[in-house]
């Protein structure tokens, strides 16, 4: 079984996100649309199960992790203005495997539905139903789904389980009854809590290891936003020697960490990243994580015909930024789920050819969202329009998604045009633009 990807996400009465039906993802996802289209809300949701899983609880004020992610993504606001409170609010989010062998190539589906109860006079926001269920490509729900657990449906606090019939054994499982189930945290959180609490251990059900791979697998997303990153950070920082980590920060302040923890990791993460840089400054000899003073890092570039070398503060916004990319980019230890706002802010039209081409190649390796309003940029993901995602209004008022259809395009992709070239005109079945 390969690692998990996210196939689809479902949402009713969510901000101005109607995503009723399923739009297949896959493993590179490029989303266009007008601003206020949607982006945003949909990578909000998958920030809000991250930080349901991922978030420590704060004990000193009574707020659970789930109270915090929801605050995160906007309070009693994240209902639809449009549906008045109390209502409720529905999420599903499906993750796909291919079950693979001589003999078997099937698509194995699991998925977490959540219920959100909101009343926005009481400002309260409540779990009012949670489901983790499996099957066969839930998609097309050709066979009744494997329900794992089933909390709040008939009644708040109460809820069921699957367990084995034998302890220990997987030969058919029964229900059995769980109560003082919280309504303020995320089931996929607790539940080994829930568990060791009754009567149940938690190795004698099913649910035990799917939630365990589920929620290491969410834990690994990364979120970037380019607007996010401080360059006065990244150029003046200097982390401490020692720290773990791995992944860019959203600021990019531990970039000569990161540098120095993967090299490493891995001994050619240092000739990709020298051979990456040389892609956009060709007299690029080195660059180099060093130790500056006794605990902390910086980095060090080396550029042909220079002795002396320069250093991030010296450099230009948009090749820090390239540098910030190709770091995540060509990481050895990617993310399961990585998500980029708008990369291509700050940077030079000729490098929009290999930061496509970076994306690509780290999106055969992991499951890639990135988002993006460049036509220069979209150019070169000409060759795989079905991986592009438009978000577009029904209403003036909602948006949702789909995917470009290539048999539609090709006409004028024969003709000569570019993906980016549709979008700059504003040809309609491309889509993107806020009329």
């Amino acid at each position: 079984m390969n690692q998990p990807i996210l196939q689809f996400i479902v949402t009713q009465n969510y901000k101005n996100l109607s995503l009723p039906q399923p739009v297949e993802l896959d493993r590179l996802n490029i989303f266009i649309g007008s601003n206020g289209s949607g982006k945003s809300n949909f990578i909000s949701c998958l920030k809000f199960l991250k930080d349901c899983l991922t978030t420590i609880p704060d004990e000193s004020r009574g707020v659970s992790s789930f109270e915090d992610a929801v605050s995160k993504i906007g309070a009693d606001r994240i209902l639809d203005n449009s549906v008045e409170s109390p209502a409720v609010i529905n999420f599903s989010y499906c993750f796909s495997q291919t079950l693979s062998s001589e003999q078997l190539h099937e698509k194995f589906s699991t998925m977490l539905t959540l219920t959100l109860f909101v009343d926005r006079k009481k400002n309260k926001i409540i779990i009012s139903q949670e489901f983790l269920c499996s099957g066969k490509d839930l998609n097309k729900l050709d066979s009744p789904p494997f329900y794992y657990y089933k909390f709040h449906d008939r009644e708040l606090g109460k809820g069921a389980v699957s367990v084995y019939n034998i302890p220990g054994q997987n030969s058919g499982t029964h229900f059995e009854g769980l109560d003082n189930i919280p309504t303020n945290s995320l089931g996929l959180t607790i539940l080994p809590r829930l568990l060791e609490d009754s009567q149940y251990s938690p190795e004698n059900t099913p649910a035990y290891r799917t939630r365990r791979d589920l929620v290491e697998f969410i834990s690994k997303w990364q979120f970037y936003n380019a607007n996010n990153m401080d360059l006065n950070q990244i150029r003046t920082s200097e982390p401490k020697i020692g720290g773990s980590d791995i992944y860019l920060s959203a600021s990019g302040d531990n970039l000569p960490l990161v540098l120095d923890n993967l090299i490493q990791e891995n001994i050619d993460f240092e000739d990709s990243i020298n051979q990456a840089m040389k892609s956009i400054l060709p007299k690029t000899r080195r660059l180099r994580p060093i130790r500056s003073g006794r605990l902390s890092l910086t980095v060090e570039w080396y550029f042909e015909d220079s002795k002396e070398p320069f250093y991030l503060s010296e450099m230009s916004d948009g090749t820090v930024r390239m540098l910030c990319w190709a770091t995540i980019l060509h990481s050895p230890v990617l993310p399961s789920l990585l998500v980029i706002d708008e990369p291509e802010l700050g940077l030079h039209v000729s490098w929009m050819r290999i930061l496509a081409e970076w994306i690509k190649r780290a999106a055969r390796k992991t499951q890639i969202i990135v988002t993006t309003h460049s036509p220069d940029l979209l150019d070169h993901f000409t060759d795989c329009l079905e991986n592009v995602y438009c978000f577009y209004s029904e209403d003036k008022t909602h948006f949702a998604m789909k995917a470009l259809s290539k048999e539609i395009l090709n006409p004028s992709l024969e003709e000569g045009w570019e993906l980016g070239d549709l979008y700059r005109v504003g040809d309609p079945n491309v889509g993107g633009w806020p009329w």
